[in-house]
């Protein structure tokens, strides 16, 4: 397939330094469409077109535990709710390549500790007012 995006390429960082030991990562848009409906449309539910109310980008992971400073800052801001400037970059190449950032709140931290096996880290960041996005080319 022409023009995928290898998973490997997703970067998410930190006040511009990256978060070391990233494995995995997804990205979701949450936003409700606003019903505009009333008796003149008999029934139908009409959305208001261009507009969601409740707007926010979650970026959910695992990586993997290990002593990286960025990687323990993330860490002490999801045990205190504290906010910072958080970035995701896809980047494959000019066509695919794109980026997301905002002021995010890592939460829902939670560790993996498998017998015998590599020690992860879950964990969910969740927007906090205007995301930026830069599109691809």
């Amino acid at each position: 397939m022409s023009g995928e995006i290898n998973g490997t390429k997703v970067l998410i960082k930190k006040n511009g330094s990256t978060i070391v030991g990233q494995m995995e990562a997804t990205v979701t848009f949450n936003g409700t469409p606003i019903d505009i409906s009333n008796k003149s449309t008999n029934d139908w539910v009409t959305l208001l077109d261009g507009e969601l109310a409740g707007k926010q980008l979650q970026i959910s992971g695992t990586l993997v535990y290990n002593n990286d400073t960025v990687y323990r800052a993330v860490r002490a801001d999801a045990l205190t709710g504290t906010q910072d400037t958080y970035t995701i970059e896809f980047t494959s190449d000019a066509a695919t390549d794109e980026a997301f950032s905002a002021s995010f709140v890592p939460n829902g931290l939670s560790d993996a500790l498998p017998m015998g096996d590599k020690v992860t880290t879950s964990i969910t960041f969740l927007s906090s007012g205007v995301v930026t996005h830069t599109a691809a080319v």
